[in-house]
């Protein structure tokens, strides 16, 4: 019995061996690894700026004369056009002014002629000695004042048409007009308080405003900087742009901030960029053709800077630190040095990747 049970324990022994030295053999699979080679464009450098909008061109509607507002003829907020009557001032009492002047002008126009007549014959009689010198001088007299009574006359009818006219107030240009500050019923004129009507902006073109560093100024075309054009982008909406061209600098160097304030004028069709609005000022300073770019995804960063995983020729990983230029609005980040167009880099999950690692590389194109 007991030599039975011993030859039946060694054949179990023997196979357990052979079982581990096989698993011991096996070598783990190579990872399967997605890589790509990198890719050529032009990049543009630029600089960024907050800036602020606001119109060509911006009149504060006021009541010339006093008297109570009879209506306004526009919706607030909205587009009103050259010459279009906005305010009615009370106009009757000034059309009464304008009646009072004209019959005054009549009736020194009368004396006038009346005045004048008087001279002539007087100078003639003057002539024969058949007046004295003294009555010839008067009626010269009169009608010099006469004449210059006339030009008074004429005058306060001018003045009394410049106030009627100003009882209608009318859109200086085309624009988006405020809401109206004095509602109609109201006394307006009498003082600064109740002048103020309504404020309307010219907005078919924009002014953008924003100061820049002197440094950064002197790094654009400075043979033509006024064609550069820059990009305009709503804070909210990053996606939103417009197109300007610089069209002023200022004259100085503002010593406190060491920036110049810049000026440049935008487009404005729809109405889209409002006075007073605060964007984000997109600046191109300079511009390289072929530039090697690789997704910003694809880089690493680490104390020696940013670096990638590249996939030598035998498929193993290897650690490279380039030198990084601009990121590119798509997410693509130009690599100064470090890496060729022929060589492959590892493109995503380089959390997993390690150097002297070897992988099955996926190209992608």
């Amino acid at each position: 019995m007991k030599v039975s049970s011993f030859i039946f324990f060694i054949p179990i022994i023997f196979l357990t061996g052979c079982g581990d030295s096989k698993q011991k053999k096996e070598t783990p699979q190579a990872p399967s690894v997605e890589v790509a080679h990198p890719g050529f464009r032009t990049v543009v450098y630029t600089f960024e700026y907050p800036g602020y909008m606001e119109a060509e061109q911006t009149v504060n509607l006021v009541a010339r004369v006093s008297g109570y507002l009879d209506s306004y003829n526009f919706t607030p907020g909205q587009r009103v056009w050259e010459g279009q009557t906005l305010f009615v001032i009370e106009p009757q009492p000034y059309k009464d002014k304008v009646a009072q002047a004209e019959a005054n002008v009549e009736s020194c126009k009368s004396k006038l002629a009346y005045a004048k007549a008087s001279y002539e014959r007087m100078k003639e009689a003057v002539k024969n000695k058949a007046i004295s010198e003294i009555d010839y001088l008067q009626s010269q007299s009169d009608y010099g004042e006469a004449v210059a009574a006339y030009e008074d006359a004429r005058a306060q009818l001018s003045s009394a048409n410049i106030d009627l006219s100003y009882c209608t107030v009318k859109a200086p240009f085309t624009g988006r007009i405020s809401r109206n500050m004095v509602d109609p019923g109201n006394m307006v004129g009498t003082d600064a308080n109740n002048s103020a009507l309504a404020t309307i902006y010219k907005d078919n073109q924009m002014y953008l405003y924003f100061n820049m560093a002197y440094a950064d100024f002197m790094q654009l075309p400075q043979n033509s900087p006024s064609a550069l054009p820059v990009t305009i982008q709503d804070v909210n909406n990053p996606e939103k742009t417009w197109i300007a061209s610089l069209d002023y600098r200022s004259p100085n160097v503002d010593l406190s901030t060491g920036t110049i304030t810049v000026r440049a004028i935008a487009r404005n069709p729809n109405g889209d960029l409002l006075s007073g609005m605060y964007v984000k000022v997109v600046v191109p300073y300079k511009s390289v053709p072929k530039a090697i770019v690789i997704p910003e995804a694809s880089i690493s960063t680490n104390q020696g800077g940013r670096y990638i995983y590249l996939v030598t020729p035998d498929d193993t990983v290897e650690f490279r630190q380039v030198k990084v230029g601009t990121l590119t609005p798509d997410g693509m980040r130009e690599i100064i040095s470090g890496i060729t167009t022929e060589d492959r880099y590892v493109t995503k999950a380089l959390i997993n990747i390690r150097p002297g690692m070897k992988i099955k590389p996926i190209l992608k194109f």
